[in-house]
């Protein structure tokens, strides 16, 4: 049987816009890429690793292009520094980043994140990626 019970224009829309976000993004190939019809959202890991200062620098050019971004970061019991961008891409279309890195490599130039987390703004990550750097 070929013919869907159901239309698919939620899961086209949403593959068209991963497609052009990815597509668009002078970025390396993320590794994870999730999409979520009934959010209307499109969930991106990138590739990359450990680094901080890459990790943080990849996160804000995959997010470069979004409007309305808004972030957080939390404390993982391993140890890591989780952090999400969230914003509208083409067509409306929510749009979250995510990555971690190791806190240790944070420490000194944040305070840890109160349990549940706390909101962060991509300024706030670029001048921690610079404080970092400039401390390597």
């Amino acid at each position: 049987m070929s013919a869907a019970l159901v239309t698919l224009s939620g899961v086209d829309k949403l593959t068209a816009v991963a497609r052009q976000v990815v597509r668009d993004t002078p970025a390396p190939e993320p590794c994870f890429v999730s999409l979520d019809v009934r959010m209307s959202q499109i969930d991106i890991q990138p590739s990359g690793g450990r680094d901080p200062v890459e990790a943080l620098g990849t996160l804000l050019v995959w997010t470069h292009t979004l409007t309305g971004i808004t972030g957080t970061w939390f404390c993982t019991r391993d140890g890591d520094l989780f952090i999400t961008l969230a914003g509208r891409g083409p067509s409306g279309v929510q749009v979250r980043v995510y990555s971690s890195i190791p806190f240790d490599g944070a420490r000194g130039y944040v305070t840890r994140p109160a349990d549940g987390g706390e909101s962060v703004t991509p300024d706030e990550l670029y001048q921690l990626a610079l404080s970092i750097r400039e401390g390597q």
